[in-house]
């Protein structure tokens, strides 16, 4: 017999009172003492910063919190007033109009202070404009770009490979070329930050980013292989973003290593997040930070319950990288790691392969796949993720949104869009193709 699980885990209430804290710690360090901390794109090696002591702020983490505390309307018709084009991309766009407005009473947090740098990684037309606008924003702080080049071979299986075999997957060539760019960071935030970059701490680090990634990979195959699903999405989603974004820390692994053992007691217990499970879906694209109660708007009705979001596990099979005891090699791994990250989450085959071998791993009835508007890289493989997903016999419905712009968001439309995939394509067994 399934019991409900309590409406918030002990982790998720530690990893949400550890960020909360974590943020205004590093603003008291900024603001009171000086201390130096750079606001980075997600996809960007912030572990050599973290070696160095040195405070980073994501972006996208940021952009999130705004979305989660209702604040995108009004910053985005700020956008709107200040002559900004309707097409800018949202997840990017919104921490520079929180910086534009400033209110450090709005803001969530108190906002983001001024920075050492700000660190982007070139992955759109629009990235490069936007840094510099906020470093302009700031009265001028240096920007560093971080360039990666193209695969040319995209193999298979790379969230299998790219743990020991990264030097082949990658391409050497490419690896040289994004560790000279990486050396140049080192130097760049050495010179603005007077501090010395530590290779021995980096590698303690790296290894933590390993054995919270074995973590991760526990985590998921419980979560995989229970029936029903003990936690909610968003529980999930608590307590492996947090160690995610604060990724090499003993807290990271210590955080993870708690949450395992919190979901083996649930388990163990016969909780559900939904007592009367039937349907399982994937979430497919970023997540709807603004909404993110959409998860679960299913369960009473149908007992659909959202299993798995790329978030999931991606901090085992994206960023783990085993390598030699030696700096260099650590240096190169870390190279590895994020030279296709966009590869993997966004571009196919690659992405819809990975996300194939997980419906298949969570045994997925169906998924629901937002599409974003206003983010030619969020949603440049979703078509072909689609057609992976629906060739593997996993049902899909597009709901075209933002992850961030809740202007774009009607919660009685996409209600009712999932509500009518679920009665007719997964309840009905149909096989006719969804389309948004």
């Amino acid at each position: 017999m399934s019991r409900p699980v309590p409406t918030r885990l002990a982790s998720t209430l530690a990893a949400n009172a550890h960020q909360k804290e974590e943020f205004q710690a590093f603003r008291r360090r900024v603001l009171e003492d000086g201390e130096p901390y750079v606001i980075s794109d997600a996809v960007a090696p912030a572990e050599i910063l973290h070696a160095m002591d040195i405070h980073v702020t994501p972006v996208v983490w940021y952009s999130a919190i705004i979305a989660a505390k209702q604040l995108s309307p009004y910053y985005f018709e700020q956008m709107d007033a200040r002559g900004f084009h309707d097409r800018l991309p949202r997840y990017t766009s919104l921490p520079l109009m929180s910086t534009l407005d400033g209110d450090p009473q709005r803001a969530p947090y108190g906002g983001l202070p001024k920075p050492m740098m700000i660190l982007s990684r070139f992955r759109d037309d629009y990235g490069q404009r936007i840094s510099e606008l906020w470093s302009r924003a700031y009265g001028g702080v240096p920007v560093f770009g971080l360039d990666a080049s193209s695969s040319t071979a995209l193999g298979p299986h790379w969230w299998e490979r790219g743990l020991r075999d990264w030097e082949t997957l990658y391409e050497p060539h490419r690896l040289d070329f994004q560790v000279e760019q990486l050396e140049g960071l080192i130097r760049t935030a050495e010179t603005l930050s007077g501090r010395s970059f530590e290779p021995r701490e980096f590698m303690r680090q790296m290894h933590r980013i390993n054995e919270a990634g074995e973590i991760v990979a526990d985590i998921r195959d419980m979560l995989a292989r229970a029936r029903p699903l003990p936690v909610p999405l968003t529980e999930q989603l608590a307590n492996v973003m947090a160690p995610t974004w604060d990724r090499g820390s003993a807290w990271s692994v210590a955080h993870l290593k708690a949450f395992r053992a919190e979901l083996r007691t649930l388990i163990g217990q016969g909780a559900a997040a939904c007592p009367n499970e039937r349907l399982r879906l994937l979430w497919v694209g970023n997540g709807l930070w603004f909404n993110t109660g959409f998860y679960r708007a299913f369960e009473e009705k149908y007992g659909a319950v959202f299993v798995w979001t790329m978030y999931s596990n991606f901090l085992s099979d994206g960023y783990r990288r085993y390598f030699r005891d030696d700096p260099a090699h650590a240096l190169r791994a870390l190279a590895s790691r994020h030279i296709s990250m966009n590869e993997q989450l966004h571009v196919p085959p690659w992405m819809g392969d990975w996300i194939v071998e997980q419906a298949r791993a969570y045994g997925a009835d169906g998924a629901v796949m937002l599409v974003p508007k206003h983010d030619r890289m969020g949603s440049l493989g979703s078509r072909m993720t689609k057609v992976a997903l629906e060739r593997a016999g996993i049902p899909v419905v597009e709901l075209h949104a933002n992850m961030v712009d809740a202007r774009m968001w009607d919660d009685a439309a996409m209600r009712k869009k999932v509500e009518e995939f679920i009665e007719q394509r997964l309840l009905r067994g149909s096989t006719t193709t969804e389309t948004a």
